[in-house]
């Protein structure tokens, strides 16, 4: 054999050993992740993805935790109410809870969650500082009218698709 045709054959035997070996790697994860469950948790047990504020920023959802503690409801049963039409104002209403108490929990967590956000290091001073500004108006707008109703298409400083 012509020293040549050895070390083609060589060549060959090895490049198709070293795909057969990166193939078997490379498809491992999808074989095996087809047996694990792909079904979610419930939503409450769900964590609340983060929402774009007016400064352009991440940060969780409204306080509705802290809403339905100042109402002596689960999570749940408020959502319930929301879904339906109503605002946290009517519910605390039909509750026989003065609005105040709830719009009060509802700042208190959510001023916790910011003071955490920069222990935590995810939030300068700065940033905190402009979350903070007018929290109180804005959550009492929001128990009072409720959320506005989303807009069609991307959020703006969403990544495009």
């Amino acid at each position: 054999m012509k020293p040549n045709n050895i070390i083609a054959g060589i060549t060959l035997t090895v490049g198709l050993a070293t795909g057969g070996i990166a193939g078997a790697l490379l498809g491992i994860p999808g074989v095996s992740g087809a047996q694990t469950d792909t079904k979610p948790p419930p939503a409450e047990q769900q964590p609340a993805p983060p929402m774009r504020g007016p400064d352009g920023g991440c940060h969780r959802r409204p306080p509705f935790q802290a809403a339905a503690t100042a109402l002596n409801m689960s999570l749940g049963e408020l959502r319930t109410q929301l879904r339906d039409g109503k605002t946290i104002a009517a519910v605390a209403k039909d509750k026989g809870v003065d609005v105040q108490k709830v719009i009060d929990a509802m700042v208190a967590d959510a001023t916790q969650h910011i003071d955490q956000a920069v222990k935590d290091g995810k939030l300068t001073a700065e940033q905190a500082v402009r979350k903070k500004q007018n929290l109180a108006a804005r959550i009492t707008r929001m128990v009072n009218e409720g959320r506005p109703p989303r807009r069609a298409g991307p959020r703006p400083g969403a990544p495009a698709n």
